[in-house]
């Protein structure tokens, strides 16, 4: 995979100070959608993995909100087994047109050059982990997001997926106090996903995943519909 270096640039700053909706393009229906000029959400989340063909970058930088890039890794559920060297290179391809990259928490020393490079453009890094399956421990969900910050990460975005309310209250026990130290984004999936993820931005993640297109998880809104609830639910 080879990319052609883009001068686009974008100046759209993405705040952690509030619960920001964020619409996921991970399939050309929502990338349609977001070009045309979609704007019920706060940001947008490129994912770079999942889209038939890399994003151009000069459209990345004109989308009306600003934009999260993520090229996720396989291991947690990205859409092609690409190699680190092709994620690295996408990930600095498109940095100028972006407010933020996302990458996996395991693999930010691994990335540390795009670590370095996304702060010393003044872009944010969101350090993120994923459990398809459950919900670690208190104390590993603790030494992820301290490690996560440790190794750069300007946000800490977890994702878990509970089968018990003890499990949905160990998520959501995460965000007291969670602007107070660095922004965390907590999200529910599976059975309690879509019932949780409105009390949950409420409650203070700062960034609620939604979709454009066609859902990507389990647990997801629609980026309209979510957009509208918790507008609704914050007046």
């Amino acid at each position: 995979m080879s990319y052609v270096r883009s001068v686009a640039t974008s100046n759209k700053t993405l705040r952690f100070s509030q619960p920001n909706v964020v619409g996921t393009l991970h399939e050309m229906r929502g990338w349609r959608q977001a070009v045309g000029g979609f704007s019920l959400v706060d940001v947008f989340e490129v994912r770079g993995d999942a889209l038939p063909r890399p994003p151009d970058a000069a459209t990345v930088a004109r989308l009306s909100r600003p934009v999260i890039l993520t090229v996720r890794d396989a291991a947690e559920g990205g859409a092609r087994p690409l190699s680190l060297r092709e994620r690295e290179e996408l990930y600095r391809e498109l940095l100028p047109s972006v407010a933020a990259v996302d990458i996996e928490a395991a693999n930010l020393r691994a990335l540390s050059g795009v670590v370095r490079e996304t702060h010393t453009a003044r872009r944010k890094v969101i350090g993120s982990f994923h459990d398809f399956q459950g919900v670690p421990s208190r104390a590993r969900l603790r030494m992820i997001i301290g490690k996560a910050r440790a190794l750069g990460a300007d946000c800490v975005k977890i994702a878990a997926t509970p089968h018990s309310p003890a499990e949905l209250v160990r998520l959501l026990e995460l965000l007291e106090g969670a602007h107070q130290d660095a922004p965390l984004s907590v999200m529910p999936m599976g059975p309690y996903g879509r019932a949780a993820r409105l009390l949950f931005a409420l409650c203070g993640s700062c960034l609620n995943y939604a979709w454009l297109g066609a859902p990507q998880v389990p647990g997801q809104w629609s980026a309209r519909e979510f957009s509208r609830m918790l507008a609704a639910a914050q007046k």
